[in-house]
């Protein structure tokens, strides 16, 4: 189904309107929540969360410091681990396909002329 401009008109955000055009389109918006004020509650309490995590960032990065250096070390060692598991198995399948190469010019070497049968 093709989406038609008209058919969707009254759900896109006008951004390139001018802003009286795009106030009266967010009028739906504002009805809604203002009958919903849990989306009020908790856009003010992202809010709060973030202000308080803006004022607290040097503490919370001395906190989280070493939780970040631990897991640098362990994600190092995961792809170390990684690209050895690969490079084994990129051995593996190259010693596969050498092996079914070679079964494959041994058929075609040793396959016999096809006989024929005597009539009598």
């Amino acid at each position: 189904m093709v989406d038609l401009p008209k058919t969707l008109e009254s759900y896109r955000m006008p951004w390139r309107r001018d802003p009286l055009k795009q106030g009266a389109a967010l009028a739906p918006v504002m009805r809604y929540a203002a009958r919903h004020p849990a989306l009020l509650v908790g856009a003010a309490v992202v809010g709060l969360a973030g202000v308080l995590a803006w004022r607290n960032r040097e503490k919370i990065g001395a906190a989280a410091q070493p939780v970040l250096d631990d897991a640098r070390h362990k994600g190092q060692a995961l792809l170390d681990d990684a690209k050895a598991k690969g490079e084994a198995l990129v051995d593996q399948a190259r010693t596969a396909g050498e092996k079914v190469a070679a079964r494959a010019r041994t058929r075609r070497t040793a396959a016999a002329p096809p006989t024929v049968p005597d009539l009598h």
